[in-house]
């Protein structure tokens, strides 16, 4: 924008490194230079250059509420990056996370509960209420009356969930709801909340169906096998899923709900899933975790008794089915590579062993029997023990390899839970087998490729694994072949990049994701247009379809045939000699120059791609291996030699490996069929043609999950993280195509109510009287275009009046805007010098009476105050003669409290010294008796002692003689005799 167009006052949004944008108003502005002041410094100024990027702003609306914050983004007066940021922030604040932007959804992950957003209550709301307009219907809608409605209803997920259900119901049109966003962003929990409401509604007096139960409970199901830990999501979904809801009629009239139509209920359902993150099985990033079921089965393996788990410990009996579980081959965690990649083994408030029971009753429920369910987890078991089998180069041959002795146990019972042949097993690891046509060679491959071997193998058994287990949900809920009408829900990564400016995408996922998100935004676009196409025709006017931005030729790079992307680089993978940077070099060569390719020549393995939301680096290193995703035929043949009819059932009926298998039933057949090639770039190209195949025939419904931080933490918006998910997740894009073409629509009325005071009186008062308003507005449009030199477009014209709207190009708009501004700014002036006049008059004349007023205040008040000084003085002598009395009296009670006291003191002196000596003489008394008492006392015992002897003696000297006597007279005795 030139600098020159802007007036002083005008609100604007300047650059800022922290906040990505903040509020700033222009104090001057000429041709070299614009100098603003921002809204947090007023005092401060900030010089910018002409070129640097600015964008208009409109003044913050309060209401009795609080600040005004609109429910779609499409009414925005200037809609843009900033508005965007902005207006998504002021309603976060508030716990306002859903908004519309045209027919986008844009939902903030507030990670905390807000109290009454998901409840019954909500839901019925929505669904009593009506709908929102489809995003076709409301494309339109908004469209016709730019800045002038507002939405039917609230943005909530509900509402568009309603939205699709009543499409279904009211159109008999099927319909998909495209949800995307970023690694905790919340797509998986509003997948959620959208089947919730549909099975809702669609369920028979609200009643819950089996189909909605299958449904719901497969989620826990699909995320212990396809969600990880990751640096940005503690329960991140590694793949895409796309569910399809089927509905049939009820015959039950809806009218009764407020809607129109007939009610539809939910009578089938079946998920696709898309782009498995096998490579996760083999390696994580430092902070992340391998697949979720690994840790609950080893964390219940630590509980078990040996090999048997009884199914339930945590989860009520009276729920679930009591079941032993065989977890053969898990132990604890820190046994395992694959689980000791990463330092971080537990999820925190996670009980490991409750999920696990968690996922063994979704298998119940589901219908899964308990035999297959074994034989699932001592798949998974087996996986773990691949990734402990370490491999060296045999003595004397370096270019071969053998297992560690060490892993021997690993093999062995990785052999054993596989059941294959232990040897078997190794000889398929450790060498290849290559088939000319007289015969078969087997040589080693050396200690790299047998490791690579190993992965490929564990990311092959877990890849079937979860392919079952979706397979088992499909067949449990049931998919009714003859029934055509359907609600998809698509959960789908949004675009991949790279985290630093120094770092690249180095995988063909990254490539397939990103690609799949450069479709659905054509298919956005293409949406779009349409759309536009519909309203310019049907309020006649002439357009250009070169205003709308078009990612057709970023489509065609990628995909075409030949010569795209994809085509190089399932080429190279067949070529002999195939590398990664032979693949690099036939790309440059190929689209050197192509405005949506670019290479870097410092780094020769490197090119960038230019997606619709800004380029991404890729790095070609490893792009071969990691697009092969091949399983060599030697272990598929090995696998196939099991003696597990469960595994070898579920390789013969993979795509990829069943063919090998079953190679020699189709040479006895005769079938001579060209092998097809199985590249994770052709699997995707394929599920996507199928998926666009079928979105394409519906009524499409967007949802972008953003989330406000890369903390995870409640009430906290990142600028910078949220402005760079709105970047890369097709926000911006929106309001690109929004505004393509005649991005300002406004009504005739207004047309002429905002711009007649530009125009000069004449043309007004001539106006003013036709009963036309398209005449009119034209007529004053063509004035102004050639008295204010309108600049006129590239492709077609600057301004348009159709049937009900006046169409405008952004420059022709602002034009006449500035012009109304530099009008409104020059009225105020004179308004404000003639108000400030009067308001001065006023104020002259307010001072001359409030003058002698004050004056007569003034002697009023010296009259009182000599009045009072006069009193003041007789009572300051009475103060006196009582102050004078108050002290003498003061001190007389005083003197006589103190004499009080010495007499006081003398008399306890005389007191205590005569209490003294009389304890004194008592005590000397006291001490005198008791010694005379003690005396006496001791006199009398030794006396009383003395004649207690005595006694003693003489009684002893009697009983001597009494003895001596009695012995005399018994010696007599005898001789008497």
């Amino acid at each position: 924008m030139q600098s020159q167009t802007y007036a002083q006052g005008t609100l604007i949004w300047i650059k800022h490194e922290e906040e990505v944008w903040i509020q700033a108003e222009i104090v001057t502005a000429n041709d070299k230079e614009i100098i603003v002041k921002t809204a947090e410094d007023p005092n401060s100024r900030i010089v910018l250059g002409p070129h640097e990027p600015i964008f208009l702003r409109t003044s913050d609306v309060f209401t009795s509420e609080g600040l005004s914050v609109l429910d779609d983004l499409c009414q925005l007066t200037h809609l843009h990056e900033p508005a965007v940021l902005s207006s998504l922030q002021n309603r976060f604040d508030i716990d306002k996370i859903y908004t519309f932007t045209g027919p986008i959804l844009i939902a903030l992950n507030p990670f905390k509960g807000i109290p009454g957003l998901y409840d019954e209550e909500a839901q019925l709301q929505f669904a009593l209420h009506g709908p929102r307009p489809t995003a076709r219907a409301f494309c339109c809608e908004v469209l016709k009356s730019f800045m002038t409605t507002k939405p039917s209803s609230k943005p909530h997920v509900f509402n568009t969930s309603n939205a699709t259900y009543r499409g279904i119901c009211d159109r008999r049109k099927s319909q998909t709801v495209l949800i995307s966003g970023e690694s905790g962003a919340g797509k998986t929990e509003t997948t959620k909340f959208v089947m919730k409401f549909l099975a809702m509604a669609g369920a028979a007096d609200g009643e819950v169906t089996s189909v909605e139960k299958q449904v719901l409970e497969s989620n826990p199901l699909l995320e212990a096998f396809g969600n990880a830990r990751t640096l940005r999501n503690d329960n991140s979904s590694r793949f895409g899923k796309f569910i399809e809801l089927q509905f049939r009629s009820s015959g039950q009239d809806a009218s009764a709900l407020g809607v129109a139509g007939e009610n539809c209920r939910l009578c089938g359902a079946r998920i696709q899933t898309y782009l498995l993150e096998k490579v996760r099985v083999c390696d994580q990033q430092e902070g992340e975790r391998n697949y979720h079921l690994f840790y609950e089965a080893c964390a219940a393996a630590s509980l078990a008794a040996g090999n048997g788990y009884t199914f339930p410990q945590r989860l009520a009996k009276e729920k679930v089915k009591e079941v032993t579980l065989n977890l053969e081959g898990f132990a604890d965690l820190a046994n395992f590579a694959y689980l000791t990649r990463s330092s971080c083994k537990t999820l925190k408030d996670v009980d490991d062993v409750e999920m696990f029971e968690r996922r063994i009753h979704a298998m119940q429920t589901i219908g899964i029997p308990h035999e297959e369910v074994t034989q699932i987890l001592r798949m998974v078991a087996s996986v773990l023990h691949l990734g402990n089998v370490k491999f060296d180069a045999p003595p004397n041959n370096s270019e071969g390899s053998m297992s560690m002795a060490e892993c021997e146990s690993s093999v062995e019972m990785a052999s054993k839970l596989l059941g294959v042949d232990r040897k078997a097993l190794e000889s398929a690891l450790c060498s290849q087998t290559r088939v000319t046509r007289s015969e078969k060679i087997r040589s080693p491959v050396n200690v790299r490729q047998a490791a690579d071997n190993r992965d490929a193998l564990a990311k092959a058994v877990y890849g079937i694994v979860f392919n079952f287990i979706v397979q088992s949900t499909n067949m449990s809920i049931g998919y009714v072949e003859d029934v055509k009408l359907f609600a998809g829900v698509l959960d789908i990564f949004g675009l991949t990049l790279r985290l630093r400016q120094s770092e690249a995408l180095r995988a063909t996922e990254p490539l397939c994701i990103n690609f799949t998100n450069e479709r659905l935004q054509q298919f956005f676009n293409s949406f779009v247009f349409k759309l536009e196409e519909q309203l310019y025709e049907r309020e006649g006017i002439e357009w250009d379809p070169l205003d709308f931005p078009d990612n057709q030729d970023a489509v065609d790079m990628l995909q075409a045939k030949g010569t795209g992307v994809f085509a190089i680089l399932d080429e190279e993978c067949v070529v002999p000699q195939g590398s990664d940077q032979g693949f690099n070099n036939k790309l440059i060569k190929q689209h050197r120059g192509h405005r949506r390719f670019d290479e870097i020549k410092t780094k020769p393995s490197w090119f960038v791609i230019k997606h619709f939301a800004g380029p991404v680096s890729y790095c070609s290193d490893g792009f071969l291996d990691k697009n092969k995703d091949q399983l060599s035929n030697d272990l598929i043949e090995c696998m196939g030699a099991s003696t597990n009819e469960f595994i070898v059932r579920l390789f013969r009926q993979d795509v990829k490996y069943g063919e090998v298998l079953n190679k020699e039933e189709s040479s006895e057949t005769g079938a001579g069929k060209k092998k097809k090639k199985y590249t994770v770039c052709c699997l995707s190209l394929d599920q996507l043609a199928s998926l666009m195949d079928i979105v394409d025939l519906t009524e499409p419904h967007f949802v972008r999950c953003i989330k406000p931080n890369p903390q995870n933490e409640p009430d906290r918006y990142d600028r910078k993280a949220v402005t760079e998910q709105l970047r890369y997740g097709g926000v911006l894009q929106v309001v690109q195509v929004s505004r393509a073409g005649y991005p300002v629509r406004i009504n005739h009325q207004e047309c002429w109510d905002d711009f007649k005071v530009i125009a000069s009186p004449q043309i007004v008062s001539g106006l003013k009287h036709v009963d036309d308003s398209k005449v009119r507005a034209q007529k004053l449009l063509e004035h102004l275009a050639s008295e204010l030199n309108v600049p006129k477009p590239l492709h077609g014209l600057p301004m348009a009046v159709g049937k009900t709207l006046v169409f405008f190009k952004l420059p022709a708009f602002e034009r006449l805007k500035f012009a109304r501004l530099e009008l409104l700014v020059k009225s105020a002036t004179q308004i404000q010098a003639a108000w400030r006049r009067r308001v001065q008059m006023g104020k002259y004349k307010a001072i001359c009476l409030f003058t002698r007023h004050i004056q007569a205040l003034l002697r009023s008040k010296q009259a009182r105050s000599d009045l009072m000084r006069r009193k003041q003085e007789g009572a300051a002598v009475k103060l006196q003669s009582l102050g004078r009395q108050f002290v003498e009296r003061r001190r007389y009670k005083a003197l006589m409290k103190k004499v009080v006291k010495i007499q006081a003191w003398q008399k306890g002196i005389c007191g205590r010294r005569y209490a003294k000596e009389y304890r004194k003489v008592s005590s000397a008394t006291r001490i005198q008796r008791n010694w005379k008492r003690w005396k006496t006392q001791r006199v009398y015992k030794l006396f009383r002692q003395a004649v207690y002897v005595a006694q003693e003696r003489l009684r002893m000297h009697a009983a001597k003689s009494q003895m001596k006597k009695l012995k005399q007279e018994a010696k007599e005795a005898p001789q008497r005799v």
